[in-house]
Protein backbone atom coordinates (compact mmCIF):
# COMPACT_ATOMS: atom_id res chain seq x y z
CA UNK A 1 0.00 0.00 0.00
CA UNK A 2 1.57 3.58 -1.05
CA UNK A 3 1.57 5.47 1.93
CA UNK A 4 -0.56 8.76 1.07
CA UNK A 5 -0.79 9.87 4.41
CA UNK A 6 2.34 11.22 4.41
CA UNK A 7 2.17 12.93 1.18
CA UNK A 8 -1.13 15.73 2.46
CA UNK A 9 -0.60 18.64 2.24
CA UNK A 10 -2.10 21.43 4.63
CA UNK A 11 -3.16 24.45 3.68
CA UNK A 12 -4.60 28.10 4.72
CA UNK A 13 -8.54 28.61 4.07
CA UNK A 14 -8.85 32.39 2.67
CA UNK A 15 -12.77 32.29 1.23
CA UNK A 16 -15.71 31.29 2.24
CA UNK A 17 -17.38 29.14 -1.24
CA UNK A 18 -21.20 27.69 0.21
CA UNK A 19 -22.25 24.84 1.48
CA UNK A 20 -20.83 21.64 1.02
CA UNK A 21 -24.25 19.48 0.76
CA UNK A 22 -26.59 18.44 3.26
CA UNK A 23 -24.65 15.81 5.14
CA UNK A 24 -24.99 14.86 8.87
CA UNK A 25 -21.51 17.33 9.35
CA UNK A 26 -22.34 19.79 7.75
CA UNK A 27 -19.63 20.21 5.92
CA UNK A 28 -18.57 23.50 4.02
CA UNK A 29 -16.43 24.96 0.88
CA UNK A 30 -13.57 26.61 1.46
CA UNK A 31 -11.31 28.06 -1.34
CA UNK A 32 -7.53 27.58 -0.60
CA UNK A 33 -4.42 29.48 -0.91
CA UNK A 34 -3.23 27.38 -3.97
CA UNK A 35 -6.44 27.92 -6.19
CA UNK A 36 -8.52 25.00 -5.35
CA UNK A 37 -11.28 24.63 -3.86
CA UNK A 38 -12.07 21.64 -0.52
CA UNK A 39 -14.77 20.16 0.75
CA UNK A 40 -14.38 20.72 4.31
CA UNK A 41 -15.42 18.59 7.57
CA UNK A 42 -14.57 20.82 10.50
CA UNK A 43 -14.13 19.82 13.75
CA UNK A 44 -17.23 19.41 16.63
CA UNK A 45 -19.47 19.18 14.00
CA UNK A 46 -22.82 17.61 14.94
CA UNK A 47 -21.48 14.16 13.45
CA UNK A 48 -18.15 14.71 16.35
CA UNK A 49 -14.45 15.66 15.24
CA UNK A 50 -13.90 11.55 15.37
CA UNK A 51 -15.70 11.63 12.01
CA UNK A 52 -13.06 13.13 10.64
CA UNK A 53 -10.14 10.39 12.10
CA UNK A 54 -12.83 8.21 10.60
CA UNK A 55 -12.85 10.13 7.14
CA UNK A 56 -9.35 10.62 7.53
CA UNK A 57 -8.29 6.47 7.82
CA UNK A 58 -11.11 5.11 5.48
CA UNK A 59 -10.36 8.15 2.50
CA UNK A 60 -6.69 7.07 2.68
CA UNK A 61 -6.63 3.64 3.05
CA UNK A 62 -8.88 3.47 -0.42
CA UNK A 63 -6.30 6.05 -1.90
CA UNK A 64 -3.21 3.89 -0.66
CA UNK A 65 -5.04 1.06 -2.80
CA UNK A 66 -5.45 2.96 -5.65
CA UNK A 67 -8.76 3.05 -5.01
CA UNK A 68 -10.87 6.19 -6.91
CA UNK A 69 -11.26 8.38 -3.95
CA UNK A 70 -10.66 11.97 -3.07
CA UNK A 71 -7.37 13.73 -2.62
CA UNK A 72 -7.56 14.47 1.06
CA UNK A 73 -6.34 18.43 2.26
CA UNK A 74 -5.53 19.12 6.03
CA UNK A 75 -7.11 22.92 6.00
CA UNK A 76 -5.61 24.62 9.16
CA UNK A 77 -8.46 27.34 10.32
CA UNK A 78 -7.17 29.01 13.15
CA UNK A 79 -9.60 31.69 15.43
CA UNK A 80 -7.23 34.83 13.46
CA UNK A 81 -9.47 33.79 10.05
CA UNK A 82 -12.43 34.80 11.01
CA UNK A 83 -12.21 38.13 9.59
CA UNK A 84 -11.02 36.35 6.27
CA UNK A 85 -13.71 34.11 6.52
CA UNK A 86 -16.89 35.61 8.77
CA UNK A 87 -19.25 32.77 7.97
CA UNK A 88 -17.71 30.61 10.27
CA UNK A 89 -19.21 32.80 12.98
CA UNK A 90 -22.55 31.04 12.57
CA UNK A 91 -21.13 27.59 12.06
CA UNK A 92 -20.40 25.29 14.83
CA UNK A 93 -16.53 24.19 15.09
CA UNK A 94 -13.41 23.86 16.60
CA UNK A 95 -10.11 25.71 15.57
CA UNK A 96 -7.16 23.96 13.98
CA UNK A 97 -6.78 21.65 11.06
CA UNK A 98 -10.07 20.37 9.74
CA UNK A 99 -10.24 17.15 7.13
CA UNK A 100 -10.89 18.17 3.64
CA UNK A 101 -10.92 16.68 -0.10
CA UNK A 102 -10.45 18.19 -3.00
CA UNK A 103 -14.24 19.65 -4.42
CA UNK A 104 -14.96 17.70 -8.07
CA UNK A 105 -16.65 19.99 -10.13
CA UNK A 106 -19.71 18.98 -12.04
CA UNK A 107 -19.90 15.80 -10.15
CA UNK A 108 -23.33 13.71 -10.29
CA UNK A 109 -24.26 10.92 -8.49
CA UNK A 110 -24.21 7.50 -10.42
CA UNK A 111 -27.17 5.66 -11.67
CA UNK A 112 -28.02 2.32 -12.78
CA UNK A 113 -29.55 4.24 -15.62
CA UNK A 114 -26.16 5.71 -16.88
CA UNK A 115 -24.76 5.34 -20.16
CA UNK A 116 -22.57 3.01 -19.04
CA UNK A 117 -19.58 3.44 -22.39
CA UNK A 118 -19.01 6.75 -21.08
CA UNK A 119 -17.51 5.68 -17.61
CA UNK A 120 -13.95 4.67 -17.81
CA UNK A 121 -12.78 2.92 -15.18
CA UNK A 122 -15.71 0.39 -14.37
CA UNK A 123 -13.17 -1.83 -13.30
CA UNK A 124 -12.52 -0.09 -9.84
CA UNK A 125 -15.28 -1.37 -8.51
CA UNK A 126 -14.63 -4.79 -7.27
CA UNK A 127 -11.84 -2.41 -5.41
CA UNK A 128 -14.25 0.35 -4.66
CA UNK A 129 -16.87 -2.52 -3.38
CA UNK A 130 -14.00 -4.39 -0.93
CA UNK A 131 -12.76 -1.16 0.80
CA UNK A 132 -16.01 -0.55 1.87
CA UNK A 133 -16.56 -4.12 3.21
CA UNK A 134 -13.67 -3.61 4.42
CA UNK A 135 -14.25 -0.58 6.64
CA UNK A 136 -17.62 -1.32 7.90
CA UNK A 137 -18.73 1.65 5.59
CA UNK A 138 -22.86 1.45 6.56
CA UNK A 139 -23.27 4.86 4.64
CA UNK A 140 -22.76 3.30 1.01
CA UNK A 141 -25.15 5.11 -0.97
CA UNK A 142 -25.61 6.70 -5.00
CA UNK A 143 -25.11 10.31 -3.63
CA UNK A 144 -21.82 9.18 -2.74
CA UNK A 145 -20.63 7.33 -5.65
CA UNK A 146 -20.15 10.19 -8.18
CA UNK A 147 -18.86 10.79 -12.11
CA UNK A 148 -17.31 13.46 -13.21
CA UNK A 149 -14.89 14.63 -15.74
CA UNK A 150 -14.67 17.43 -18.25
CA UNK A 151 -15.61 15.13 -21.30
CA UNK A 152 -18.52 13.65 -21.24
CA UNK A 153 -17.55 11.05 -23.19
CA UNK A 154 -14.93 9.93 -20.64
CA UNK A 155 -16.64 9.99 -17.52
CA UNK A 156 -14.86 8.88 -14.17
CA UNK A 157 -16.21 7.01 -11.25
CA UNK A 158 -14.88 8.07 -7.76
CA UNK A 159 -16.91 7.60 -4.20
CA UNK A 160 -16.60 9.72 -1.80
CA UNK A 161 -17.57 10.52 2.10
CA UNK A 162 -16.14 7.91 4.74
CA UNK A 163 -17.06 9.97 7.59
CA UNK A 164 -19.37 6.73 8.83
CA UNK A 165 -17.10 4.29 8.55
CA UNK A 166 -16.97 1.48 11.41
CA UNK A 167 -19.86 -0.13 13.49
CA UNK A 168 -22.04 2.16 15.49
CA UNK A 169 -20.71 5.41 13.02
CA UNK A 170 -18.66 8.55 14.58
CA UNK A 171 -19.96 7.06 17.76
CA UNK A 172 -18.04 3.42 17.75
CA UNK A 173 -17.19 2.39 20.40
CA UNK A 174 -13.85 -0.29 21.24
CA UNK A 175 -16.24 -3.03 23.01
CA UNK A 176 -18.40 -2.08 19.31
CA UNK A 177 -15.27 -2.84 17.13
CA UNK A 178 -14.48 -6.22 18.77
CA UNK A 179 -17.97 -7.60 18.51
CA UNK A 180 -18.58 -6.54 14.84
CA UNK A 181 -15.22 -7.36 13.28
CA UNK A 182 -16.47 -10.69 11.39
CA UNK A 183 -19.76 -8.70 10.21
CA UNK A 184 -19.89 -7.23 6.91
CA UNK A 185 -22.57 -4.66 5.76
CA UNK A 186 -23.77 -5.50 2.24
CA UNK A 187 -22.54 -2.55 -0.10
CA UNK A 188 -26.03 -2.27 -2.00
CA UNK A 189 -25.83 0.65 -4.05
CA UNK A 190 -22.18 -0.77 -5.60
CA UNK A 191 -23.70 -4.04 -5.86
CA UNK A 192 -27.06 -2.73 -7.90
CA UNK A 193 -24.69 -0.43 -10.03
CA UNK A 194 -22.49 -3.29 -10.93
CA UNK A 195 -25.22 -6.25 -11.12
CA UNK A 196 -26.83 -3.45 -14.19
CA UNK A 197 -23.79 -3.60 -16.05
CA UNK A 198 -23.42 -5.33 -19.20
CA UNK A 199 -20.41 -6.68 -17.64
CA UNK A 200 -18.66 -9.36 -15.59
CA UNK A 201 -16.51 -8.59 -12.85
CA UNK A 202 -13.45 -9.97 -11.69
CA UNK A 203 -12.21 -9.86 -7.84
CA UNK A 204 -8.26 -11.05 -8.28
CA UNK A 205 -6.75 -7.78 -8.47
CA UNK A 206 -8.68 -6.06 -5.70
CA UNK A 207 -8.14 -8.95 -3.03
CA UNK A 208 -4.39 -8.40 -3.51
CA UNK A 209 -4.87 -5.66 -3.01
CA UNK A 210 -6.86 -5.30 0.07
CA UNK A 211 -5.07 -8.56 1.56
CA UNK A 212 -1.03 -7.28 0.88
CA UNK A 213 -1.97 -4.54 3.61
CA UNK A 214 0.74 -5.46 6.84
CA UNK A 215 0.12 -4.52 9.94
CA UNK A 216 2.94 -2.41 9.91
CA UNK A 217 1.10 -0.25 7.45
CA UNK A 218 -2.11 -0.43 9.12
CA UNK A 219 -0.71 1.19 12.32
CA UNK A 220 1.08 4.03 10.10
CA UNK A 221 -1.93 5.18 8.53
CA UNK A 222 -4.50 4.84 12.13
CA UNK A 223 -1.32 6.62 13.96
CA UNK A 224 -1.03 9.38 10.99
CA UNK A 225 -4.48 10.81 12.30
CA UNK A 226 -3.90 14.35 13.87
CA UNK A 227 -3.79 13.97 17.42
CA UNK A 228 -6.30 16.99 18.04
CA UNK A 229 -8.89 14.21 15.86
CA UNK A 230 -9.65 13.08 19.44
CA UNK A 231 -8.54 9.67 18.91
CA UNK A 232 -6.73 7.96 22.06
CA UNK A 233 -4.15 5.49 22.21
CA UNK A 234 -6.63 2.40 22.84
CA UNK A 235 -8.67 3.65 20.68
CA UNK A 236 -5.64 3.45 17.68
CA UNK A 237 -4.63 -0.06 18.76
CA UNK A 238 -8.66 -1.06 18.77
CA UNK A 239 -9.24 0.02 15.07
CA UNK A 240 -5.31 -1.61 14.27
CA UNK A 241 -6.92 -5.07 15.51
CA UNK A 242 -10.30 -4.64 14.36
CA UNK A 243 -8.42 -4.14 10.68
CA UNK A 244 -6.33 -6.62 10.89
CA UNK A 245 -8.62 -9.05 11.28
CA UNK A 246 -10.96 -8.21 9.32
CA UNK A 247 -8.74 -7.85 6.04
CA UNK A 248 -8.18 -11.78 6.21
CA UNK A 249 -11.67 -12.99 5.80
CA UNK A 250 -11.90 -10.06 2.32
CA UNK A 251 -11.47 -12.98 0.04
CA UNK A 252 -15.06 -14.63 1.03
CA UNK A 253 -16.52 -11.49 0.75
CA UNK A 254 -14.99 -11.02 -1.96
CA UNK A 255 -16.22 -14.38 -3.77
CA UNK A 256 -19.70 -14.16 -2.49
CA UNK A 257 -19.62 -10.32 -4.27
CA UNK A 258 -18.50 -11.89 -7.56
CA UNK A 259 -21.03 -14.37 -7.87
CA UNK A 260 -23.68 -12.05 -6.88
CA UNK A 261 -22.74 -9.37 -9.51
CA UNK A 262 -21.91 -12.08 -12.25
CA UNK A 263 -24.95 -14.29 -12.07
CA UNK A 264 -27.23 -14.62 -15.05
CA UNK A 265 -24.51 -12.66 -17.35
CA UNK A 266 -22.78 -14.67 -20.37
CA UNK A 267 -19.35 -15.43 -19.94
CA UNK A 268 -18.59 -14.07 -23.20
CA UNK A 269 -19.29 -10.62 -21.46
CA UNK A 270 -16.40 -8.27 -21.54
CA UNK A 271 -14.58 -8.54 -17.74
CA UNK A 272 -13.70 -5.90 -15.42
CA UNK A 273 -11.34 -5.81 -12.63
CA UNK A 274 -9.49 -8.29 -13.26
CA UNK A 275 -5.52 -9.22 -12.05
Amino acid sequence: MKPVWNEVPVLQAVAYEGRGGHGGSRPILLRLEDGRVAHVKLQHNPQSTRSLASDWIGTLLGLGLGAPFPKVILVNLPWEHLPRIPQLVRIRWRPGLQFATEYIPAARPVSPRIDWPTVTNWQDLPLIALVESWLHNQDVKFSHLLVAGEDARALRLVATDHGFILPGGPGWTVEGLRGRRYHFPGVGPISQLAMSLPLRFDFRAAVSACTGVTDRELAELVDSTPKEWELSTRRRRALVDFLRHRRDRLAGVARHLEELWNHGKPPTAAVAGGG
